[in-house]
């Protein structure tokens, strides 16, 4: 069985992918396992073809051979989705790119439609960032329930406090100090357990979309994703 953990860019996929590892390891029913570029996918299924345990892998892109995981009943998926405003900002910071960068490398296109590639498969768990965020011990029993593995109301507290925004950025402060940070693309660094970037985190707070982006800027973005952020609840056209 694979999960993958495949949820929005900058929308807390690695929060889930931990969580989810977490459950799964801690019931002894599988293992995170090595991120691949989505192309690559077909090497993991190669390589773990004879493991029948679960499989839990962090992904954003979907691949045909993925897809095919599902059509077999032998996946299922944990996904999250964000404000694509706020969404496109912290991409922005991650990667030290202005708006414009960000635009002609069709950010907005790429989550929208990897959302709906990922949206309209069977067993896909869906969590909205902005209340993941204020409930994070209900987000690991959503989990939990979903994959079937039974965690009670303490045991997800504690699951949570142990992936608190503090405790995300003890791990990459020990992961930079350890060396065990590997190269994933360019000049990207990450912890390959954890799958926290070396850049990872910055506030993780809701709404920075309105001083962060001009309002021309915003008009832009609301042209492209308008429909889709309405029907997910976010007003568009202001500041």
């Amino acid at each position: 069985m694979w999960i993958f953990c495949c949820g929005m860019q900058r929308s807390g996929s690695t929060l889930q992918f931990q969580i989810t590892a977490r459950l799964v390891e801690a019931a002894g029913l599988g293992k995170r396992v090595e991120w691949v570029k989505a192309s690559h996918f077909a090497t993991l299924q190669q390589k773990y073809a004879t493991d029948e345990s679960w499989k839990v892998i962090k992904t954003h892109a979907c691949s045909e051979q993925m897809i095919e995981e599902f059509d077999r009943r032998n996946a299922m998926g944990v996904y999250c989705y964000r404000d694509l405003r706020d969404a496109f900002v912290s991409a922005m910071r991650k990667h030290d790119l202005t708006f414009e960068q960000m635009w002609k490398a069709e950010f907005l296109e790429t989550c929208l439609r990897q959302f709906r590639k990922w949206t309209v498969l069977p067993r896909v768990l869906l969590s909205k960032y902005e209340t993941m965020l204020v409930d994070v011990p209900g987000e690991v029993a959503r989990i939990a329930a979903h994959v079937g593995v039974h965690a009670d109301d303490e045991k997800c507290r504690q699951i949570a406090a142990e992936y608190s925004l503090e405790r995300q950025k003890e791990r990459i402060g020990e992961a930079k100090k350890s060396g065990k940070l590997q190269r994933a693309y360019g000049n990207a660094f990450y912890d390959p357990h954890t799958q926290l970037h070396a850049n990872h985190i910055y506030s993780g707070a809701t709404g920075e979309w309105r001083s962060a982006l001009s309002a021309e800027q915003i008009a832009k973005i609301d042209a492209i994703a308008g429909d889709w952020l309405v029907a997910h609840g976010y007003e568009v056209g202001s500041k």
